[in-house]
């Protein structure tokens, strides 16, 4: 699947697989790829995680979308949250509330 970005370059045709994070951005999605590239796209997290693969791409906090194939670690934290790590480094929260989805992804992968 392919999503079409504008940018001030231009409009930009990004494969899913290239997004390793999706965060939101008021009445937008920031989609945070492999290249360290962040582009906007016009549409609510809501909507996107509807459209995007519920096998690769899961929610782990009420404002992130992860690619769990990009995950590199899991780590606890206080509170029932945990850290997520990505293969680049980043280091996003998840929430106690979407701990269980994440969980039973990794665990069919």
């Amino acid at each position: 699947m392919r999503l079409t970005v504008k940018t001030s370059r231009g409009v930009n045709s990004l494969e899913v697989n290239e997004i390793h994070w999706v965060d939101a951005a008021g009445n937008y999605v920031r989609l945070n790829t492999q290249d360290g590239e962040s582009l906007l796209l016009r549409e609510t997290l809501t909507e996107l995680e509807k459209r995007l693969d519920p096998k690769r791409f899961v929610r782990i906090h009420r404002s992130t979308i992860v690619n769990v194939e990009r995950i590199r670690e899991i780590r606890a934290r206080s509170h029932g949250e945990h850290l997520i790590i990505m293969e680049m480094g980043q280091r996003l929260t998840l929430s106690r509330g979407y701990r269980d989805r994440i969980h039973d992804l990794i665990l069919r992968v």
